[in-house]
């Protein structure tokens, strides 16, 4: 632990992103776009909300909390590939990747110190979202197990979109070509997954009766891979009384035992985040040798 929080790359990268002009910029621009989102919705809300009925006030917080959630997952998509998309390619740029490569610095550390980094200054814009989240505190509606499902499933986000922005750093030339692979990944991820969803279902006729286990298995593996659709799915079923860890779906042969969703989607992130790890890491070795 020690070693990784001494590590050179790490302490270069904290500081140019917290001391540049930048940080501020994008820190206040992020507060200001899910404030006025929030700001937004809950007028909206309020005007078309039956202030006589005891519902009321649960069913705005829930409405606050969830715009919140919404917006900072959207943002947080987007950002994180880009916070990464720069840090091996833009040494090449800089014309100082030779000197990082001859350094004592091995592989791992030099990844490591990018992607931390990353996530350190993902995880500022979480927490910095959190305080426009409790405000839903206020109006009830919201329980515990809800706050911490969001906040793992946007951690979880950073962490992954940004060490896949790091990969397409080390195979790209250029940072800008690097930033439009890695949003490009990005969205074809949050595209293709609901629209392969619906024309497999489909073409298999799994909307015409009850589902098979393997398409239970498979398909709903397969949607855990959208972070939207895994989450969205696991806050709906906890407003139906569905469990935080296992629950019960049914099938052609009856019911089926699977994870929750958000279980499923936090070990396929960190699945990918490995992968793009070790594949980034492969990648640099040659050039230190």
């Amino acid at each position: 632990m020690n070693d990784l929080i001494a590590n050179p790359v790490l302490t270069r990268e904290l500081f140019g992103r917290i001391r540049g002009r930048n940080a501020w910029l994008i820190l206040t621009a992020y507060l200001t776009i899910i404030g006025a989102i929030t700001l937004l919705i809950y007028a909206v809300f309020v005007t078309s909300a039956s202030l006589n009925d005891p519902n009321t006030s649960g069913i705005i917080g829930k409405t606050i909390f969830f715009t919140v959630m919404i917006a900072a997952l959207i943002q947080v998509c987007f950002l994180s590939p880009s916070l990464t998309a720069g840090a091996i390619v833009g040494e090449k740029e800089r014309q100082t990747y030779d000197l990082l490569m001859t350094s004592l610095l091995s592989p791992w550390q030099i990844v490591t110190g990018k992607l931390i980094s990353a996530i350190a200054f993902a995880l500022l814009l979480i927490m910095a979202s959190l305080p426009i989240a409790g405000f839903a505190l206020i109006f009830g509606g919201v329980t515990a197990q809800e706050l911490l499902i969001g906040v793992v499933g946007l951690l979880v986000t950073a962490v992954s979109y940004a060490a896949i922005g790091l990969f397409w750093s080390t195979v790209m030339h250029s940072t800008l070509g690097a930033t439009v692979t890695a949003q490009g990944t990005v969205i074809a991820i949050l595209l293709l997954v609901p629209f392969l969803f619906f024309v497999i279902s489909t073409l298999v006729g799994a909307f015409n009766g009850a589902p098979t286990p393997l398409y239970v298995y498979t398909m709903g593996l397969f949607l855990c891979l959208h972070p939207f659709i895994a989450l969205g799915i696991t806050a709906t079923s906890l407003e139906t009384g569905s469990g935080i860890w296992l629950w019960s779906v049914p099938s052609s042969v009856g019911d089926l035992t699977v994870p929750s969703p958000w279980l499923v989607y936090t070990g396929l992130a960190l699945l990918i985040t490995g992968v793009a790890l070790a594949s980034a890491i492969h990648r640099i070795k040659p050039s230190e040798a």
